[in-house]
């Protein structure tokens, strides 16, 4: 039965993912010419601005599994995760890892050449609203970001991508924390970074 209820939770979270709101501009395409940029190989990715997060309730879960300061535990499901830094760098390893492998896997069929550059992700907005927050105030999950490509011998600026603003909504009010419960280890940034980078590869290749 619990099962049951968990697959139709995640599978109304997974359909609000494609009812995302995004940014009304239009975002120009690249510069550089599809051509020059199968001419890059990915070789790196880089994350920054983890300052940004607010809460993100799945991978606190996960810092207080293995967390071993007694204050931290008992201020942090309250506060704010910027008010820690030991928070911010279990955030910035998760990030790391997924963009990676988002990343490394969308663009291995557009990148498939030998001259080496950097992703580098910047962070404008990344929230996940705790259950406090989706009771009262807020029911939805945001990302923004920019994804720069950088060429690793020179540092220079190759393409910027300046992506829009996406949300998605979850089940907030009185439902909160029975959602919360029962979808357990569903994160809706992970859905919203898989679509992010999708939209991003879609932008590289098309004109």
């Amino acid at each position: 039965m619990k099962q049951t209820v968990v697959s139709t939770i995640v599978r109304a979270l997974l359909c609000c993912a494609t009812l995302m709101l995004a940014s009304c501009a239009t975002i120009p395409p690249p510069a550089m010419s599809v051509d020059e940029i199968a001419s890059f190989k990915l070789v790196g990715v880089e994350v920054h601005g983890v300052q940004v997060i607010r809460s993100w309730p799945v991978q606190e879960k996960r810092f207080l599994a293995t967390n071993a300061d007694p204050e931290i535990a008992r201020r942090l499901p309250d506060e704010s995760a910027q008010n820690f830094p030991v928070v911010q760098a279990f955030f910035q390893a998760a990030l790391q890892r997924m963009f990676a492998d988002h990343l490394e896997g969308a663009l291995a069929p557009v990148m498939r050449g030998a001259r080496p550059v950097r992703a580098v992700v910047t962070l404008k907005q990344f929230d996940v609203p705790s259950v406090v927050r989706r009771v009262l105030i807020d029911q939805y999950a945001k990302i923004q970001l920019t994804i720069d490509i950088i060429d690793a011998k020179t540092n220079a600026l190759l393409i910027s991508y300046p992506g829009p603003y996406h949300q998605q909504w979850l089940f907030g009010g009185l439902s909160a924390p029975i959602a919360d419960a029962i979808a357990a280890d569903y994160d809706p940034e992970n859905t919203l970074i898989a679509n992010y980078i999708l939209d991003y590869r879609t932008w590289l290749v098309t004109r």
